[in-house]
């Protein structure tokens, strides 16, 4: 199978028994250094056996085209050519290729000045076009990569199980964001990441319940003043657990919904032709797993709050497929404006 490179014409043979059908590969020219990939199509892995054992199929090729420095005068005044293919053609034999070949190396010096001006200018112009088409593969909705589901592990609960694609889901997010959110971007329902969004807020709503009610019980057994302990006992009623199971959920999908929706306004005025609102959904709804460390007392809520924080940032550089620059453009001035907004809350109580 040949090779050939789309920037300067380069060409290579490559043994098809070494390429798997269907599979994308990603190759650098050894003459101008592009990148670009290719893929042998399912088909010909399938066509190739029949052409190479039927004799009917192979006289059927018709010959060669003229070169395209001959003229049609030139081409109707010789019948040299198709009288030469006729053997070719009673016989069975494929006629050879010397035309096509010279049709091949005549086409790089007519093609070379328009595909230089048309050439990216930029290094960003190149990565861009790059990142498209790394792209064009995920976007797929079935998708999958040597047998494993697209998307997160998390939606592909029929492959891995629920406690399985929970796990994988929740270390990705961790200890794995780059990769992980890679390839987070797919076609399927956001129903999946909003639920495990819901999960582990109503999982750090029960650990905040939990060190609550064991300070105020703490305060309770040390407290001598009268006020402080009425006002423990009036805390500790006042936290009705059913009630917060019942809201928490409602809460939970509209401030996804509602950070979602921020980011990808902001996205969209940075870069537009990135924004894509499913999978800002996304990286939201997953960025919530460092939630699972508020189980730790007193500093683990501020540890996931920070770390969630830096999830919402490496997810929408890598699943956006954003430059850091744009990312920290769309999303910091969010974070400056909710930071002052929380710093002038005493002062608005006060009043």
């Amino acid at each position: 199978m040949k090779i050939q490179c789309p920037s300067c014409r380069f060409e290579r043979d490559v043994p098809e028994s070494s390429l798997r059908p269907g599979k994308t590969y990603k190759v650098t020219c050894p003459r101008c250094s592009s990148i670009f990939h290719f893929s042998r199509p399912e088909e010909e892995f399938i066509i190739e056996p029949e052409e190479a054992a039927s004799e009917q199929l192979s006289s059927e090729v018709p010959a060669p085209a003229a070169p395209a420095s001959e003229t049609p005068e030139a081409a109707v005044q010789s019948p040299a050519p198709s009288e030469e293919a006729k053997p070719a053609e009673s016989s069975g034999a494929v006629a050879p290729e010397p035309s096509s070949v010279e049709e091949k190396a005549e086409e790089p010096a007519q093609e070379k000045p328009s595909e230089a001006q048309a050439e990216p200018k930029s290094a960003e112009a190149r990565d861009d076009q790059r990142e498209r088409q790394e792209d064009a593969p995920a976007d797929a909705a079935a998708h999958r990569r040597d047998g494993i589901p697209a998307g997160a592990p998390w939606e592909s609960p029929e492959y891995y199980g629920f406690v399985g694609s929970f796990t994988r889901t929740l270390l990705g997010a961790l200890f794995h964001a780059p990769e992980f959110f890679r390839n987070v971007k797919c076609q399927f329902s956001v129903i999946r990441p909003i639920l495990f969004y819901v999960l582990l807020s109503v999982f750090q709503v029960l650990c905040a319940r939990l060190w609550s009610i064991k300070a105020l019980r703490e305060l309770s057994a040390t407290a001598t003043d009268p006020q402080t302990l009425a006002m423990a006992e009036q805390l500790m009623q006042s936290m009705n657990m059913p009630l917060m199971l019942l809201i928490t959920p409602f809460f939970s999908i509209l401030q996804a919904m509602f950070l979602a929706g921020i980011y990808h306004l902001m996205i969209r005025m940075v870069q537009p032709d990135r924004a894509d609102f499913a999978t800002t959904l996304r990286v939201v709804c997953y960025s919530a797993a460092p939630l699972v460390l508020c189980l730790v007392p007193m500093v683990g809520s501020v540890i996931a709050t920070a770390w969630s924080v830096a999830c919402v940032f490496i997810g929408c550089r890598y699943a956006l497929r954003l430059s850091w620059l744009r990312t920290v453009l769309a999303l910091l001035p969010l974070y400056i404006l909710e930071l002052a907004v929380i710093t002038q809350i005493p002062a608005l109580m006060s009043v």
